[in-house]
């Protein structure tokens, strides 16, 4: 018997099934991955998803076909824990950066990719399924979604199916509760539909302590055109205004905008995302700071000072620090695009991350942070300004330059590049 579910989800004991959203193009077209996926890509191919709590924290994702002759994925034993929002326990004893370090989690994508060994394919296909990923995409609460890979003709592994789905509300607050130990109707609202937070002052001190300062020389590099690789290649379509782009200053005016998010998950050039990129205009010093991050360990900040260039006169400021320098890759500037990479906010995890790198740095042991700020160090909303986070990697000529990169929003481009002297880290 064939039972097919309409509710937005059903559960039994510790079972929920829930129903998946596929796009067709045409319902999708500014789909990033048109033009790259998978040469027999799938539009629609499975119907629900079953999440299965085995205790210990780990959850089954079971992928169930429209036809029954087809084939079965399933996803076993994933640690949901550390895709949850979270809030690490030195910043508990500030409500501000707690709620803060919350918000920024959410709303920015996390995707967890696993390899063959990882998940189960059963049933009728005609394809090798190379990797199945799982992603809290950058939206409200609940929005998940499930992107699957093949093997295509020229040996490389393409994005073949994507489905989107909402994650069941009453384990989402269960399993948020217990990661964060705090209640859960506390950052409902926020986490359910976004509300503008307050521009408070960040306390850094409870984020790490300062040892020695310095002012860092540096060379921006924004009269030149980044390199179109990758997802700068696939998105760059997705940059509505302006329609040319010779060099990152092109960008870096209020007049900049780009397809936004829209619920479920998709881009939208349709409802452009307007911007603040002015703000950003023009980089007038770069602090070096060696610091002891939360975690006790020796660590780097680094504080960039905007001017704006549209009234010379506002400040802004970058402030990102914790780094793990060991996790910045040595490339050139033509392989940018592979550089290590992360959202705004409090010990998040990267936007894109294999199941083993995650496993290997979880967030109670990333002291990572990064922030915008004013010139009183007030808190920044950076989707509103314009961008995502940073992007990082040394000189593959000259080990003692980092490259700083500024992703844009949703990372249709870069809105910054600076070559910073950093030696003696």
């Amino acid at each position: 018997m064939l039972i097919v579910f309409t509710l937005s989800c059903q559960k039994s004991q510790d079972r929920y099934t829930v129903p998946l959203t596929e796009m067709t193009d045409a319902q999708y077209p500014d789909n990033p991955n048109l033009e790259s996926r998978h040469g027999q890509a799938q539009q629609k191919l499975f119907k629900n998803v079953t999440i299965t709590n085995r205790g210990n924290d780990l959850f089954d994702f079971d992928l169930c076909a429209h036809q029954d002759s087809l084939c079965h994925v399933s996803l076993p034993n994933v640690p949901v824990l550390e895709m949850m929002p979270t809030a690490p326990k030195w910043i508990k004893t500030d409500d501000y950066l707690t709620y803060i370090g919350l918000i920024n989690q959410e709303w920015n994508r996390q995707q967890v990719q696993f390899k063959p060994s990882m998940f189960k394919v059963s049933g009728k296909t005609d394809l090798q399924i190379t990797r199945v990923d799982l992603a809290r995409n950058c939206l409200n609460a609940y929005l998940w979604e499930i992107l699957m890979y093949a093997k295509d003709r020229d040996g490389k592994d393409k994005l073949y199916w994507q489905c989107w789905f909402n994650f069941p509300k009453e384990l989402y607050a269960d399993l948020f509760e217990k990661r964060n130990q705090l209640h859960y109707e506390t950052y409902r609202k926020p986490l359910e539909n976004w509300i503008d937070p307050a521009s408070k002052p960040i306390d850094l001190s409870k984020l790490r302590q300062v040892k020695a300062e310095s002012e860092a020389t540096f060379e921006a590099q924004n009269n030149e055109m980044y390199p179109l690789k990758s997802e700068r290649e696939r998105k760059r379509k997705n940059i509505v205004c302006p329609k040319t782009v010779a060099k990152i200053n092109d960008l870096l005016a209020d007049s900049t905008t780009f397809a936004t998010f829209s619920i479920p998950g998709y881009y939208n050039t349709k409802d452009p995302r307007k911007t603040e990129l002015s703000r950003l205009g023009m980089l007038q010093k770069v602090n070096k700071r060696q610091i002891i991050n939360a975690l006790n360990k020796s660590s780097m900040e680094l504080e960039l000072i905007f001017l704006s260039n549209k009234d010379q006169k506002t400040i802004t400021k970058l402030v990102v620090g914790g780094l793990d320098m060991d996790l910045i890759p040595t490339l050139a500037v033509a392989d940018a695009n592979d550089g290590w990479q992360t959202s705004m906010g409090i010990s998040n995890h990267s936007f894109y991350e294999t199941f083993d790198f995650q496993q290997a740095h979880l967030t109670r042991d990333n002291g990572f942070y990064a922030f915008l700020l004013d010139d009183k160090n007030n808190w920044l909303d950076s989707h509103k300004v314009g961008i995502d986070g940073p992007l990082l990697h040394f000189d593959a000529q000259d080990p003692a330059k980092l490259h700083f990169w500024i992703l844009a929003f949703e990372r249709h481009a870069f809105v910054g590049h600076y070559v910073i002297k950093i030696s003696g880290q």
